[in-house]
């Protein structure tokens, strides 16, 4: 898949002769007719199919906007001491506003207030932090996908108050909120039922073969699991790997979370998942709020959250988000 961002891991000197270079002195660029804003972006990391995606819808909305906005997007490589270096350099140079989805709750927390308090309006993509007195956070509502998900696992396995079986569940990065409110909420409506049993838990890190690798251990133990429910597709689609070297894929059900076109979505149609959720990606609505803000359209409520829609995707309407 093609890479959007130029830089994976840039040292304090890089990243800021990137930023010298790409002409941001301290405000915001000054046209003839139009003020064009400077905006930096945080991302976490590209490892993971979903965030690809991520940056491009990202960096094409971007560009659509490109007389009224210049935006530097910078990738962590996962790692939350660069997020903060990043953040640190954005105050530093005076971009007008800046975001970020920072790697979990904590790590980026301290670096977003001082921005905030240096009067640079932050917006917090898909992860929220502890500190919520942000300009904005946009992203799906991970406690509803999680019960979402819970509803359909029950129904897979014989319906409210009768639902029988063994879910086994592989979390995303336990540090950050989606995982944390995907369990939460899956937990709320699966926990009702006696009749199942919910086992696994461990920590997948959103990644496919940390998922797969979870797994195989698991069927070692547990033969007899009806369900494997992951935070996302591609630790689903590891789960099913994994299952299906062990020739058990057929009398399990795989549920995923992301629904991306060309991989969740592709999944589903194929009869690899019984279902995934849509979530979608925030960095155009994010851009959107930010150039709202800085043009004076929209007021800033510190910590207001936007939520994006979610659907249900099975083999019934999966045809519908393929497109």
């Amino acid at each position: 898949m093609r890479r959007i961002i130029c830089f994976r891991v840039l040292p304090f000197l890089l990243l800021t002769v990137f930023l010298i270079g790409a002409g941001v002195t301290g405000c915001a660029k000054e046209s003839k007719e139009n003020k064009k804003f400077v905006i930096g972006f945080s991302q976490v990391t590209v490892k993971e199919p979903w965030r690809v995606v991520f940056n491009e819808k990202l960096k094409s909305h971007a560009d659509e906007l490109a007389d009224r906005v210049e935006l530097i997007m910078l990738d962590a490589d996962d790692k939350t001491e660069n997020q903060v270096e990043h953040v640190k350099t954005f105050i530093s140079k005076r971009v007008d506003a800046i975001l970020i989805s920072p790697k979990e709750a904590s790590g980026c927390s301290r670096v977003i207030q001082e921005a905030t308090e240096s009067g640079i309006p932050v917006i917090v993509l898909d992860r929220a932090t502890t500190y919520k007195n942000y300009a904005a956070f946009v992203g799906g509502d991970n406690m509803d996908i999680g019960r979402a998900a819970g509803k359909y696992a029950v129904e897979l396995l014989g319906g409210a108050g009768k639902a029988k079986g063994k879910v086994y569940e592989i979390c995303g990065g336990l540090a950050s909120t989606p995982a944390q409110e995907r369990r939460d909420g899956f937990h709320e409506i699966v926990g009702k039922e006696a009749g199942i049993e919910l086992i696994g838990g461990l920590d997948g890190d959103w990644k496919l073969d940390r998922a797969k690798a979870i797994t195989q251990d698991a069927l070692q133990v547990h033969k007899d699991i009806d369900v494997i429910y992951a935070h996302n597709d591609p630790m689903a689609y590891g789960a099913y790997q994994a299952a299906k070297e062990l020739g058990m894929e057929k009398k399990i059900k795989f549920i995923g979370i992301d629904a991306l076109p060309n991989e969740g979505c592709v999944w589903v149609r194929d009869g690899i998942l019984t279902a995934t959720f849509l979530y979608p990606t925030p960095g155009a609505a994010g851009l959107d709020i930010a150039l709202d803000i800085l043009e004076k359209k929209r007021p800033v409520n510190p910590g207001e959250r936007i939520t994006l829609p979610t659907a249900q995707i099975t083999q019934e309407n999966v045809n519908e988000f393929l497109k």
